[in-house]
């Protein structure tokens, strides 16, 4: 017998690709019809879990949803493999390996195969006989599961992307941002030479890794060291299934012997790590120390972990101590702060990144000198990190090099000042700069930039459609209407007409400010400005705060702290920061409720008392004729707000192009006459 296939909600809401209020909806809207909603069959907590071919025949029946394949994708969302995820990933890789379905096989063939494959048990062995009993009933998931996937490989990286809904705490509590794994790559690459290995020496990792296969060519030759398990854990299997997986899959990247001791080797890793989850200086620094004893002469490291170890200053003397004998060994290159946020779990700690170099004992400790960067206030994109890897690269020149290369973040501080200074590695008086480059790359940049910017303005200058509305009196043999008056929003929420949800209290560390990847969250400061600036991550909502309301399309938010005050959330999927409430309204259009009306109500009210605000109601039959003149009047506004941010773009455009000296701009001649003219 199969074992069932359980979806939540939230997972239901990704399989149809629609929002997660949505499903909600769906839910109460078809209780009392000819096709309910399937009722869960389980309940973890505060998760309901459905049956996925309930849903899958639900979603058929009805056609709701925007994703017409779901019945062959289901199998992607199912929680089977977070509840089974070593004995799934093992036999997605023994699958991959086969190279035909596993149904074919006995539970007695698939262990023949996998002793075979792993005589040494070093990755998947074990994990499928001590499952024997569950194999006959997981085998047809996982064979529905690459169905769905387009393959093994694919299938096993979207359990591992799906890090944070899964039960393998230790990868999710230590996951980076693609960011961050793309400029360790970039990094590694700028190091590497024509016959370099690469191996992550991160314990139980492999993200870094699998990070610099993302970035090469295919036809690039890779040489990848596998990871030892020094210990027989779970997590290092992990590692090394993935990364077999991902050897076999490209012919390019060739797995390189462990005992190899002629060819240099770069060395990734990260901290704390999937093996080594404590994040305090004293032990990431101690690991570290581990890491650099360890390297061959001619072999180098980039490694990433908080900026309280790596470049913060010291809050402990031993701290301090053993920074400082990593520093001695004179192979520390480069120091790079940054931003927040590339810490996925904790994503209000900052990161560092250090470069370890080749053995450099022939220069004076005295002579030596570090690279520094601070890139705390910049966002991580591809530009910072290209122009990040160039001063690097520049920095390991000769001095001619360093004389050739106009540096955009390095400055440099000498490795005995630095060890004998109390303070952090990097100084932070000199800010970081943004300034025009001249070379040709970056002035035909510039250029196609400039025109992209030019030609979204020139579409926005278009004419926009004229508002022609009328107001008039009614005629005066038309059915005179009744007006309805006012009502108290404590009639209202005992009539059922409104909802009041209230906020809920977010602990001040949970929010991410300014807004980050993660859920909006509505505070009573933003209520005035009309948009949140604040946000916390999926994660933290999903284990500190399962029971927060998240706002709806159309709902007022309000705060009766101070001066009452309201907006509308458009969009909906927010959440709200208490004391600020949710007032949803419940009843029909022709109840006379509206929430632009509502909302200018509440910002119009004298008492702090919500229950005894008073708000109008519309006439009967107006509702949808002011809701469709409101959404012109906010796409209007939208678009006007639109072109402003262009201008501001392009004026910026404009002013570093000529900056920087290679680029000029050629006026037209019927503008040329209110240009102020220079000199002659």
């Amino acid at each position: 017998m199969n074992a069932q296939e359980l979806i939540s909600l939230p997972d239901i809401a990704r399989l149809a690709h629609v929002q997660r209020p949505v499903v909600t909806v769906w839910r109460k809207r078809s209780r009392g019809t000819e096709l309910p909603f399937p009722e869960s069959k389980q309940k973890i907590g505060a998760q309901e879990l459905f049956a996925s071919e309930e849903i899958v025949q639900w979603l058929q029946a009805t056609g709701r949803g925007n994703n017409r394949e779901f019945k062959e994708d289901s199998a992607a969302y199912s929680t089977l493999a977070r509840e089974n995820f070593p004995l799934v990933t093992s036999l997605l890789a023994l699958q991959q390996f086969l190279g035909q379905p596993l149904a074919q096989f006995s539970p007695s063939g698939l262990l023949d195969a996998a002793d075979e494959l792993d005589p040494d048990d070093e990755y998947l062995y074990s994990e499928i006989e001590a499952e024997q009993d569950k194999l006959a009933s997981t085998v047809a998931y996982v064979d529905k599961l690459i169905d769905a996937s387009f393959g093994a490989l694919p299938a096993f990286e979207s359990l591992l992307e799906d890090r944070f809904r899964s039960n393998e705490i230790e990868i999710s509590r230590t996951a980076l941002s693609e960011a961050a794994r793309r400029l360790i790559a970039k990094c590694a690459l700028e190091l590497a030479g024509s016959d370099s290995v690469f191996h992550e020496a991160t314990p139980g990792g492999s993200d870094l890794v699998y990070g610099l296969m993302q970035l090469v060519e295919e036809s690039t030759l890779l040489q990848i060291r596998l990871p030892v398990a020094k210990e027989q854990h779970d997590i290092s299997r992990l590692a090394v299934r993935r990364l077999k997986m991902l050897l076999a899959a490209n012919e390019s990247f060739m797995a390189a012997s462990p005992a190899n001791g002629i060819n240099p080797i770069i060395h990734l890793a990260q901290f704390p790590s999937p093996g080594m989850q404590k994040d305090d200086p004293l032990s990431v620094l101690q690991a570290i120390d581990d890491l650099v004893l360890e390297l061959g002469p001619s072999d180098s490291a980039i490694i990433i972990a908080p900026a309280s170890a790596l470049v913060n200053a010291a809050d402990q003397k031993a701290v301090s101590n053993v920074r400082a004998s990593i520093l001695r060994m004179g192979r520390v290159r480069a120091a790079i702060s940054l931003s927040q946020g590339h810490f996925l779990f904790k994503p209000r700690t900052a990161l560092g990144l250090w470069v370890i170099g080749p053995d450099n004992s022939d220069v004076p400790l005295a002579e030596r000198r570090i690279m520094l960067a601070d890139l705390s206030d910049l966002p991580l994109d591809d530009n910072v990190a290209d122009d990040l890897v160039a001063d690097l690269a520049a920095s390991l020149m000769e001095l001619h090099g360093l004389r050739a290369h106009s540096f955009r973040f390095a400055q440099w501080g000498l490795t005995s000042r630095i060890i004998a200074s109390s303070r952090g590695l990097i100084p932070r008086n000199r800010a970081t700069r943004q300034y025009p480059h001249s070379g040709a790359a970056s002035l035909a940049a510039h250029q196609v930039a400039f025109e992209q910017l030019l030609e979204e303005l020139n579409e926005t200058s278009t004419a926009r459609p004229q508002m022609d509305w009328e107001l008039q009196l009614r005629g005066t043999n038309a059915q005179p209407v009744e007006h309805a008056g006012l009502a108290t929003l404590d009639d209202l929420v005992s009539q059922g007409q409104v909802q009041v949800l209230s906020g809920t209290r977010f602990g001040k560390d949970s929010l991410l400010a300014p807004l980050q990847h993660g859920i909006g969250v509505w505070t009573s400061a933003d209520i005035r400005g009309g948009q949140p600036t604040t946000a916390i991550s999926y994660f933290d909502l999903a284990q500190s705060y399962s029971r927060a309301a998240l706002t709806e399309p159309g709902d007022i938010v309000f705060s009766s702290a101070d001066n009452p005050a309201a907006t509308v959330d458009i969009e909906g999927a927010k959440a709200v920061n208490f004391p600020a409430r949710i007032l949803r309204i419940k009843s029909t259009a022709d109840s006379g409720l509206h929430p632009e009306v509502l909302a200018t109500d509440i910002n119009l009210a004298t008492t702090a008392n919500w229950r005894q605000w008073a708000v109008r109601m519309l006439p009967p039959n107006t509702h949808e004729a002011m809701s469709r003149a409101l959404q012109l009047i906010e796409e209007e506004r939208q678009q006007a707000a639109k072109r402003i941010e262009l201008l501001n773009a392009m004026s910026s455009r404009i002013t570093s192009a000529l900056l920087s000296g290679g680029l000029e701009i050629l006026v037209p001649e019927r503008l040329r006459k209110d240009v102020p003219s220079g000199e002659n």
